[in-house]
């Protein structure tokens, strides 16, 4: 028999509307919803969600009584500000049926994204199998993952108070549930068992892990809400957007971009279309570049984005612009194929995020064995589409939190990918959407390329790992390196052999250094 779920909503300052739209709009219901606030005077707007009443010292007394109320087998606590994503109820039912029933799993613990008061993402939670279950270790890995500290606390925190589950999580000495933390250790949203609210279990009840996205954390009165509920469930698209938004992100790229923007003014795409030129701190005469090109694209817009570098707070500063509702990414410094804009679209129907095809032989034919591998052959965990050719509809990025832009220099699109698709987002691809890419000529341009990749790797293991993200194994990183000293005459062989040995050093490189930064072991 499938387990029921319960909700208790603790909302601090009695706002409550985000948490109550997501799960009214679950496909399948709570069967009961109840608000926990200490702000008087304001009444439930649907007859299915009770309000209860209290001091903020009760909190933690009051979820537990709450919840005791429900008919439920599991109960969770969410904060006024979350979001439940589509398929979360059922997920986490799922999930406590398939370790056995209400009568072993204790706690079912399930990720979460966290957004910033502006609306971007903050971080990446996914529940690990041990008590350490946490997005990295150390500084990294701690920061920012509960809301508990000098605010108000974690609505989960306040439910496993009440229950008597040791706030370090469950699989602390004495606790009543194994296989892992329940959640208040690493910051991870759980459901409980309603009868350990009771009574200690005679047994150790057991601890499962959903190691997927399915709650959208905001804080108190910050961050915008996400579009309504379930706008990412597969049916929901229209056949074509009502406007496109291209973004172009840029800096110091006064040499190509008239290229790039003479290409996107000779697309075949006949719907409405805006081009935004992004410009991230630009010395070069890059604005002035992009003005003139308002002969041949009339309705270009520059934006100014210099208030810090990065490409993902220039992407994400042009989405706030963008008045679309598709928006599509490029880089300044290749050249997209006239068809390259209708291939999107034509992708889009039927996903939320698109990724294009690129192409080096135009821009780069000497390195020609440089070719990025399609977005259908990639092998590392989930496909994801590169930024340099993409697209996304605009609630998509808004419920995800776009782009995220702590990293830099590479490594968030693939963030932003593997994120959208935990979140239950659909990823297509668009081999009709080509780009022709340029690839990195110096040396030491290439080779900072390949470090930074190398950094973003190890940070993209430590935050995906539980999720499914594999390392290699110790002994293939050996034989890389072995095989780089072994080719070590290559840098005085050839200059193509020079190129290779460089791209390969320097990307092992930041693999270890991005190691020791995240706390994480990925050769």
């Amino acid at each position: 028999m499938t387990p029921t779920l319960g909700v208790v909503v603790l909302s601090p300052d009695g706002e409550w509307d985000t948490a109550v739209r997501g799960l009214l709009a679950q496909t399948v219901p709570p069967v009961s919803i109840t608000v926990v606030t200490w702000v008087a005077g304001r009444p439930p707007a649907d007859a299915r969600v009770r309000v209860a009443h209290c001091l903020p010292a009760a909190a933690a007394a009051v979820c537990r009584r709450e919840a005791l109320r429900t008919p439920a087998d599991l109960v969770a606590c969410l904060g006024g500000h979350d979001e439940a994503l589509p398929g979360w109820v059922e997920a986490v039912v799922t999930a406590c049926g398939a370790a056995g029933g209400p009568g072993r799993a204790g706690v079912v613990r399930y990720g979460a994204v966290r957004i910033r008061p502006d609306g971007v993402v903050a971080g990446v939670l996914i529940p690990g199998p041990g008590p350490n279950g946490r997005e990295g270790s150390g500084r990294a890995g701690r920061a920012g993952v509960r809301s508990g500290g000098a605010g108000p606390p974690a609505p989960w925190d306040a439910l496993l108070s009440g229950a008597g589950l040791p706030g370090d999580g469950p699989g602390a000495a004495g606790g009543p549930v194994a296989g892992g933390s329940a959640g208040a250790g690493d910051g991870a949203p759980c459901a409980v068992r309603r009868d350990l609210l009771t009574a200690p279990a005679a047994q150790p009840a057991g601890c499962v892990a959903v190691p997927r996205l399915l709650v959208r954390q905001a804080p108190h009165g910050g961050a915008p809400a996400a579009p309504s509920a379930g706008s990412t469930a597969p049916g929901r698209r229209p056949d074509r957007p009502a406007l496109v938004s291209v973004i172009v992100p840029v800096r110091d790229g006064a040499a190509t971009l008239p290229a790039q923007l003479r290409a996107l003014a000779e697309q075949t795409y006949t719907g409405a279309v805006e081009v935004l030129v992004v410009d991230n701190g630009s010395a070069d005469g890059t604005r002035d570049v992009a003005g003139r090109a308002r002969a041949w694209l009339p309705g270009l817009r520059i934006v100014d984005a210099g208030g810090r570098p990065g490409e993902a707070y220039a992407r994400n500063t042009g989405v706030a612009a963008a008045r679309g509702d598709f928006v599509a990414f490029c880089d300044a410094d290749d050249v997209a194929a006239p068809g390259w804009l209708a291939g999107l679209v034509a992708a889009a129907g039927g996903a939320d995020l698109v990724g294009g095809a690129l192409d080096v032989g135009l821009l780069s034919p000497a390195y020609a064995d440089e070719q990025p591998v399609p977005l259908t052959e990639q092998g590392d965990f989930l496909p994801f589409a590169r930024g340099a050719n993409c697209a996304a509809w605009r609630d998509v990025l808004v419920t995800v939190g776009g782009w995220d832009e702590s990293y830099r220099g590479g490594g968030e699109d693939m963030d932003l990918s593997w994120r959208a698709q935990l979140c239950g987002c659909r990823l297509a691809y668009a081999p009709d959407a080509l780009m022709h890419y340029r690839l990195r000529e110096g040396l030491a341009a290439l080779a900072r390329q390949k470090w930074n990749y190398g950094l973003s790797g190890a940070r993209l293991y430590a935050r995906y790992r539980h999720a499914g993200f594999a390392r290699r194994r110790p002994s293939v990183a050996a034989a890389n390196w072995l095989l780089l000293l072994v080719r070590l005459p290559d840098l005085v062989r050839s200059r193509r052999l020079r190129r290779r040995w460089v791209r390969y050093a320097a990307r092992l490189a930041g693999f270890l250094a991005g190691s020791v930064r995240q706390g994480v072991l990925y050769p």
